[in-house]
């Protein structure tokens, strides 16, 4: 009885223990951890990452790397669903990933999620910078990926390689049109990313130039025969200078060519082919000045051995638009856009986005194939920039997009002033100078913003404007003196820094918007004192006194110096230092021909001597 008694409570144990692991556990590693989320600057010493609880799950691996798609390392574990990153370095960008484990083994690794700390340290250089080569025919477009920490930029220039790069333009957004250039030339850009406690390392730096003329004809041109089933595949050497290619085809040497397609790469697939049929193809590129000439063709095909093809000699799908032009200011009330015809298109989609991303364009308009145009008169913001991008549809379907280009309604200023600010010329002023920018047209005068900061990173307030009709003495710069520093304290200890930018006048009503902000320009007023006005020399009981006039500035502290000579050329010599304030009385020989001259000093040093007065003055 006792062995069987026993048996029963080893069977009854085993069974309640394999119940309680179908019932409660598993007999697998737990599922991937959901809700990966990496603190963006919460904390100023550490990165805190988060995620939900997976099932099952007795501890949680985490683990980083410096780019989303970059190499994960392990970093440490967690029994709980949070994990503080303190090993990292502030204003640097993380990606994290997280996998849960248990006996039976962990889970594959979550989805990453970014994150940082904003550490009190100047950001890390910019990455990614990219200048347009060639694709805008009056301008350069240099772009970068943001920096973590970073409120504003630094972009600098150069037109030699290995050159000094001079600094032109300071910025808060990510990307700058550069219109201080000569056609043709390349451009060599580097970027600083900055903020309160300083600006970063360079960047690397990248070329870029804009067309001076249209591109070349393509060379090797070169058709696939046979090599796949279901294309012919098109390459052909890069052509400098250019945007973009279009590709043509005939199903003769000297027959008609089509458009076909559009591309910005070297190389071309057309899937729309009927097996065993041979095509002739020409390239010709495209820049922001216009289509060079068409290569020389080549022929080429898919072959039969596949079985596929390309429609069997059916309705093809249209091909990709080209030539996308939208207006850039030429309407008050509308953008026009236009573009060249495709064949076999029987309607034209447009197609608007405020951004150009890929995805956020939207259908606005459908025309005829007759029409290769279209005015957009939606827009209600005067200047503001959209993308347009237009498909070509028939009965097989709709095209690809075209590449899109940008326009705005009504006329923008553009231009950026280079300013310079004088460095204790003046005892109560700053001078700014700049280069006068270019009106939207030619009898519109344009306005000028100035605005002032007390550091260079600091807080700019607009002071005042110009314009340039109060400047009809030049034609080539434009002046404008500070003397607004109530409020500022003692202004004359300080150093100012200095931010203008060209803007259209209120009227007309179709012109509008500013240019760019220069980049900041330091100046300051003298620290030393003006020279005293007003210098007089009179007979009193006693000797002669000299009297003179001064306004001290704001918080500033003078003693005063009395100069005498025998002949108004002189030689001067000091007779009296030290004094407080006017008159003093010397104690010379009075019937005698005296010049006087009086010289303010305070800490910073002495000014200027006054204009000689003489005794007798008749």
């Amino acid at each position: 009885m006792r062995k069987i008694y026993g048996k029963a409570i080893l069977f009854g144990l085993g069974a309640a223990f394999l119940g309680l692991l179908g019932g409660c556990f598993f007999f697998s590693p737990p599922p991937v951890p959901t809700g990966i989320s990496a603190s963006d600057g919460d904390y100023p010493d550490h990165i805190l990452v988060s995620w939900n609880a997976a099932r099952g799950a007795q501890r949680y691996e985490v683990f980083r790397a410096e780019s989303e798609d970059g190499e994960y390392a392990k970093i440490g574990e967690s029994t709980t669903t949070t994990f503080s990153d303190t090993e990292v370095q502030g204003n640097r960008l993380y990606w994290y990933r997280v996998r849960a484990c248990n006996s039976f083994g962990c889970s594959a690794l979550s989805e990453a999620d970014s994150g940082y700390y904003l550490a009190p340290a100047p950001p890390l250089p910019p990455q990614n910078v990219q200048a347009s080569d060639g694709t805008f025919s009056n301008r350069i477009r240099i772009t970068w990926s943001s920096s973590v920490g970073a409120s504003y930029y630094e972009l600098y220039r150069s037109d030699v390689p290995g050159a000094d790069f001079l600094r032109i333009a300071q910025l808060s957004t990510t990307s700058y049109d550069d219109q201080g250039i000569v056609l043709g030339r390349t451009y060599y850009y580097k970027v600083k990313a900055c903020n309160s406690y300083g600006c970063s390392d360079f960047s690397e730096a990248d070329a870029g130039f804009a067309a001076a003329s249209a591109p070349g004809a393509p060379q090797n041109v070169q058709a696939s025969d046979g090599t796949y089933s279901d294309r012919v595949r098109i390459t052909w050497s890069p052509v400098p200078g250019t945007s973009r290619y279009e590709v043509h085809r005939a199903t003769a040497r000297d027959g008609t060519y089509e458009l076909i397609g559009e591309t910005t790469t070297t190389t071309y697939d057309d899937t729309a082919v009927t097996v065993g049929t041979t095509y002739w193809y020409k390239v010709r590129a495209w820049n922001a000045l216009g289509y060079g000439p068409f290569s020389d063709p080549d022929s080429g095909y898919a072959s039969a051995a596949g079985g596929g093809g390309g429609g069997g000699g059916g309705t093809q799908l249209p091909g990709q638009v080209s030539g996308v032009s939208a207006s850039d200011g030429t309407y008050p009330d509308k953008i026009r856009i236009t573009w060249n015809s495709v064949s076999g298109a029987k309607t034209y989609r447009v197609y608007r986005s405020p951004t150009g991303v890929e995805g956020s364009f939207s259908q606005i308009a459908e025309v005829p194939s007759g029409t290769a145009s279209y005015d957009d008169t939606t827009v209600t913001v005067l200047c503001q920039e959209y993308w347009y991008a237009v498909s070509a549809w028939n009965d097989a379907g709709e095209g690809p997009l075209s590449v899109p280009d940008t326009g705005y309604m009504g006329t923008k200023v553009t231009g950026v002033p280079t300013v310079s600010a004088s460095q204790g010329t003046y005892a109560d002023k700053i001078v700014l100078t700049w280069n006068e920018v270019p009106g939207p047209t030619q009898s519109t005068p344009v306005v000028y913003e100035i605005w002032r900061a007390e550091s260079y990173s600091g807080t700019y307030t607009q002071i005042d404007t110009v314009s340039e009709a109060e400047n009809a003495d030049t034609n080539t710069t434009v002046t404008y003196e500070d003397k607004k520093f109530s409020g500022t304290g003692n202004y004359w200890e300080k150093t100012f820094w200095y931010r203008v930018k060209a803007c259209a006048p209120q009227t007309p009503s179709n012109v509008c918007g500013c240019g760019g902000f220069s980049a900041p320009a330091s100046g300051y007023v003298s620290r030393v004192p003006a020279a005293p006005t007003n210098v007089s020399a009179t007979r009193v009981s006693g000797g002669i006194q000299v009297s003179w006039s001064f306004t001290p500035r704001p918080g500033e502290t003078v003693s005063f110096a009395v100069y005498r000579a025998s002949a108004e050329a002189g030689p001067y010599t000091k007779i009296a230092d030290g004094l407080s304030s006017s008159p003093y009385v010397d104690g010379a020989d009075p019937t005698k021909t005296w010049w006087y001259k009086v010289q303010a000093c305070n800490a910073y040093g002495c000014g200027p001597l006054s204009q000689a007065a003489k005794y007798p003055s008749s």
